[in-house]
């Protein structure tokens, strides 16, 4: 699996933003050509390929029907560089694979309802928690994970998921078991994709 610390880093301009997608770009199929025996964990599901992006109409469609704007980063990525792909966990990305939007709602605990993603995700990113269930006011059968699109599955019941409502709106989290509060990790999905690729190809990357 791959490592994800905490990372800091300022939200993306747009031009800066373009010029990291095609740099992203050109890191995954580099990675693929580094990889043909597809060894490292998740490429035998993945292959390092995305589907086709999505187009902005298809975008906006699912924000209009949710009521949401996705963070910018990632609404860039996915019709920008690429969308889903062929593996059972998606295209192209850390851990098991990137999964595509239409599977966003994977990481719920609840059976999907109104609104949910509309919902804010109810975990500050820049508070400690020590019993975090009732300390940001949820019952025994609220849903903990409003708010936030699915991004990965990494095993054992854990996923990364993009926060789009809420206090961290735009950073990227690990679910967590009931008893343990989520941990949020980069913040944006750009920087969460590029330490992927730092990690699996560290040859491309330039400090």
């Amino acid at each position: 699996m791959t490592d994800s610390p905490a990372t800091h880093s300022p939200a993306p301009e747009t031009g800066d933003l373009q010029v990291r997608l095609r740099a992203v770009a050109g890191r995954i199929r580099q990675a693929a050509a580094d990889d043909v025996a597809l060894k490292r964990f998740g490429a035998s599901s993945h292959r390092y390929q995305l589907g086709a992006p999505l187009s902005g109409a298809e975008v906006a469609q699912f924000e209009a029907a949710h009521r949401v704007r996705l963070p910018e980063a990632y609404r860039a990525f996915i019709t920008t560089v690429g969308h889903g792909g062929p593996g059972r966990y998606g295209g192209a990305g850390p851990y098991y694979g990137l999964l595509p939007l239409q599977r966003w709602d994977e990481a719920l605990w609840q059976p999907r309802a109104e609104g949910v993603l509309a919902a804010p995700f109810r975990v500050d990113p820049g508070r400690s928690y020590q019993d975090w269930w009732p300390e940001v006011g949820l019952g025994e059968d609220d849903e903990p994970y409003t708010g936030v699109v699915a991004l990965s599955e990494c095993g054992c019941g854990i996923m990364v998921v993009l926060v789009v409502t809420g206090p961290g709106r735009g950073r990227v989290a690990f679910t967590a078991e009931f008893d343990e509060a989520p941990q949020y990790s980069h913040d944006d999905f750009l920087t969460w994709y590029e330490h992927w690729l730092d990690i699996v190809n560290p040859r491309d990357h330039i400090s």
